[in-house]
């Protein structure tokens, strides 16, 4: 009798552990800019070898192109880092990672004006009240992820719950106070003084952090539409196998918190404050004038034992704790404000992107290279620079320019590509 009782109690209290609620806390790792590589229509995942239907803007790795191969998004010799400050607009050339999005322009009743943009992608991870990260993986070989609705272009109604999380945010104004369901598209922004005030304005997307696995507990990468290998994490802590993925999906890795900042300031200097203020005026390439067809696509190229290092050491780009955890990032140069650029040479459509009456789609026009005339360069290393990274790329996205001069010579001739 006395066994059965205490046999009865140790199930009453495992019980009851079981069902402990974890306080659950997400510790930013780090994060770091990503520098725009090219504006193009080119979805290497959903439309490979031909075109897409709307332009993106590309962050990352320089190999960007119709289609993708796994052998670029790696690199075993990834702690040498000399000669290879060119593969990737990252300021952390060992990642080699891909993110693009889709582009920005402003209407100003006759063109639409493509927006300057870069990336800023934060990596986040959920961890239990006592700051275990031993579950956490870095992400496998070739991850390939995708997150939004590219087709949708109408605002979101109260009860379209069953969509991703993203939201729109102003800057460093309001992204403690936003949340996917109340800003998920502009519709709040409408009328909203704070827009006048802001230099940019962010669509922040969060990718799925936990991954479905094969029969030999192996993660997998990819799915058709890049979508349903992954998950969202749980809510609440799952103390019976203590993990925050659902059993569907029970492989957990950092969480991908995409930002892509579109410049609206530079826009005012060219049209006008009343135009760019507008938010009316605004158009994502998929001709969407409300913000909620939001969307992003991700390509890993991280090398797995640095991430493994970052994941273990690392929080906010420093050791963690302020102790003396071996955090591999502090032996990088990782200055979150420059925005890097690089050249771009792969092929890609033949077409204006930048200030178009009709935004670019339909047919897919030959994509090949875009190669500057006899007597004009694109090199990114021109010296007419008076700032840092003030290169045709600079020029392009602020064309008044082209009517100035460097050695007695208009930066058009320089740059006569972007100038015409």
């Amino acid at each position: 009798m006395r066994v059965e009782s205490l046999k009865n109690s140790l199930l009453l209290l495992l019980s009851c552990l079981s069902n402990v609620t974890v306080t659950a806390k997400t510790v930013k790792v780090f994060a770091q800019n990503v520098g725009l590589l090219v504006d193009t229509r080119l979805d290497p995942l959903v439309n490979p070898g031909t075109c897409s239907s709307h332009v993106h803007s590309v962050y990352g790795n320089a190999q960007f192109g119709a289609t993708v191969d796994e052998d670029v998004f790696e690199d075993d010799d990834w702690r040498n880092t000399e000669g290879k400050i060119n593969r990737t607009t990252s300021e952390l050339t060992a990642n080699l990672s891909l993110y693009w999005a889709p582009s920005l322009y402003i209407w100003d009743g006759q063109e639409h004006h493509l927006v300057p943009s870069f990336a800023r992608p934060y990596y986040r991870m959920k961890v239990n009240s006592d700051g275990d990260r031993s579950k956490v993986h870095p992400f496998p070989k070739f991850l390939r992820l995708i997150v939004g609705d590219a087709s949708r272009k109408n605002a979101w109604e109260p009860q379209d719950t069953d969509r991703g999380d993203i939201r729109w945010t102003l800057t460093t104004l309001n992204r403690g106070s936003t949340n996917y369901l109340e800003h998920g598209d502009w519709s709040y922004l409408l009328d909203n003084s704070a827009v006048a005030d802001r230099g940019q304005v962010e669509m922040n997307l969060n990718f799925p952090e936990c991954l479905e696995i094969d029969d030999n507990g192996t993660p997998k990468t990819e799915s058709i539409g890049f979508r349903s290998h992954a998950a969202s994490s749980l809510e609440r802590y799952d103390s019976s196998r203590q993990s925050f993925c659902p059993v569907s999906h029970p492989y957990q890795i950092p969480r991908l918190n995409l930002e892509v900042r579109y410049s609206i300031g530079d826009m005012r200097d060219r049209l006008g404050e009343g135009i760019v203020n507008n938010v009316r005026n605004w158009r994502l390439s998929t001709n969407d004038s409300s913000g909620a067809g939001a969307h992003a696509d991700f390509i890993s190229g991280w090398p797995q034992d640095m991430m493994e290092n970052i994941i273990a050491n690392c929080t906010d780009g420093k050791s963690k704790d302020g102790g003396d955890a071996d955090c591999m990032l502090e032996g990088f140069e990782l200055d979150s404000r420059v925005l890097k650029s690089v050249p771009f040479n792969n092929p890609v459509p033949q077409e204006h992107v930048k200030e178009v009456t009709n935004l670019p789609t339909g047919n897919c026009p030959p994509i090949g290279f875009t190669n500057p005339p006899i007597g004009c360069t694109n090199d990114p290393n021109l010296k007419f620079r008076n700032k840092i990274f003030r290169d045709c790329s600079w020029v392009a996205q602020n064309v008044n320019r082209c009517r100035r001069t460097w050695e007695e010579r208009l930066l058009s001739e320089w740059c006569c590509v972007v100038c015409t």
